[in-house]
Order: structure tokens, then sequence, then C-alpha cells
């Protein structure tokens, strides 16, 4: 496989296109919420348990892992290891996806090869406007 192929594949594989279905509502719901935008925020600064995110956003765990689970759901975060506390308890790590999400509210079929295409020719002229 040649190097523009795997660029392309590697992509494509953190593209995710979306009609309007439930997948996107879950995505469109997750990201207006104000807290998990706050949550994505903090995780870029590293993985973090949820007590960790908990203490750096001053929310209660139980407000916390209703976001988590919404943002798992959303495939927009995920748990990288798994720790065990010193009373044996599990705790989980987690990480944002690298992701870019393209909404698409209309009708008409789209080729996601020529949408890909085109966001390589937007990532080379311009990286900073089009970041993937």
């Amino acid at each position: 496989m040649q190097r523009s192929d795997m660029q392309a594949q590697a992509s494509e594989e953190n593209l995710r296109i979306l009609s309007l279905s439930n997948d996107s509502r879950k995505i469109i719901q997750t990201l207006s919420n104000e807290t998990s935008i706050r949550i994505l925020q903090l995780l870029e600064s590293g993985n973090m348990s949820a007590s960790e995110l908990a203490g750096g956003l001053d929310l209660r765990l139980n407000t916390l892992q209703y976001h988590l689970d919404a943002l798992l759901d959303s495939g927009l975060i995920r748990v990288t290891e798994v720790r065990w506390s010193r009373k044996g308890r599990k705790i989980k790590v987690y990480e944002p996806v690298d992701k870019l999400i393209i909404l698409i509210p209309g009708r008409s079929p789209f080729n996601k090869t020529a949408l890909s295409g085109l966001l390589q020719e937007c990532m080379e002229e311009d990286p900073d406007l089009c970041p993937i």
C-alpha cells in the first residue's frame, strides 16, 4: 500500500460522516451539553480517571458518570486502561477519540471517498483550517 493510500485510509478511520439519525442525535445532544464539552476540554491535557475529572471540574462523581456514559455511547471518548485502587476497585482511565465528525443533513447521497479527498486537499492548503 502506498503512503497516500495509507494516509487516506487513516483519514477515513478518523472521519465520521453522519446523516440525520439516532447516532447523529446522540452526538449532537452530547456536544451541546456544557459539561460534556468541559470534560472533552479537560481530557485534552491528558488521560484521566473519573475521580480526577470530577475534581478538575468540581462535579459529583454520579453527575460526571452520566456525562461520561453519554460521551462513551457517542464514541467521543474511550477507556484506555483499567487500574485497580488500593481497595480493589476498578478505575477506568478515559481519553478523547480523535475524530472529525461531519453532519450532512441533506437527502442527497454523498461519496465518502470524494469527501475524504476534499478534506485532504483542505489539509494541504491550510492545515490549521482543517485539522485532522
